[in-house]
């Protein structure tokens, strides 16, 4: 048989399973074929859409300012709600103040018991000892010299202590006449009153003149001294008599 018989009867001899076989080796990737990277589908997702993470930064920039705008709010919202609570402070104390002093200016030697129970009414313990302990020799003097006053304020300026407390300067008109001067006289008088914190409520702690003011010692009131008694000079001790010789 020649050698073209031989071909052809090969040719005839081959089955599919011969075609598979060469097709599969022709269809065989080469190495750097099947080396190519696989793009994974949520990055491929994310690529083809970047308006995605636009709008994601949009919205943690307006999440981040938005909270920095609220702890801002929040800051200024407490600073005004303090400068309103100190203001209201200021003016609960000055008023205070003011009535407390009218209390302290106005009185009279016809009714002293009055007048100490005024002063004494509402204000701290230590206040209240003070006028206590001296109560009977201000009454003595009240009535010996038979003191009245009135009074009238003109300004209060309160001050606010590290402590808490007010010190509040009161600048008031007082009109005194006693049974030396029955004439009114009046004068100018500078008073500090210390407020503090009693409990949830401010009350008086002490009252006094300013420091560096005088006050003239008629208007010192309480005082803590009667005043001398006036009397005649005591005349000169007569001599002895001499003994007799």
């Amino acid at each position: 048989m020649t050698d073209a018989a031989e071909t052809d009867e090969r040719a005839e001899h081959i089955g599919p399973e011969d075609a598979n076989a060469e097709s599969g080796e022709a269809a065989e990737p080469t190495d750097d074929e099947g080396s190519a990277p696989t793009e994974c589908p949520k990055t491929r997702h994310w690529s083809k859409r970047p308006g995605l993470w636009v709008a994601a930064a949009l919205v943690a920039a307006v999440l981040g300012a938005g909270a920095f705008g609220f702890v801002k709010y929040q800051q200024v919202t407490d600073e005004v709600a303090q400068l309103r609570q100190n203001q209201a402070d200021r003016d609960t104390v000055a008023q205070l103040a003011e009535d407390y002093a009218m209390k302290s200016l106005n009185y009279t030697f016809e009714d002293p018991d009055a007048f100490f129970d005024t002063v004494k009414d509402g204000v701290s313990p230590s206040l209240q000892d003070k006028y206590t302990n001296a109560g009977d020799l201000l009454k003595a003097v009240m009535l010996q010299a038979q003191v009245s006053s009135t009074g009238e304020v003109l300004a209060v300026d309160p001050v606010a202590q590290p402590d808490g407390s007010y010190q509040v300067v009161v600048s008031a008109h007082q009109t005194t006449r006693n049974l030396q001067n029955p004439t009114p006289q009046v004068s100018i008088i500078l008073l500090r009153v210390t407020v503090h914190k009693a409990g949830d409520a401010w009350q008086v702690a002490d009252i006094g003149p300013e420091t560096g003011s005088k006050q003239p010692v008629a208007q010192q009131i309480p005082m803590l001294e009667p005043p001398a008694a006036s009397g005649p000079t005591p005349g000169p001790t007569p001599a002895q008599p001499s003994p007799p010789r």
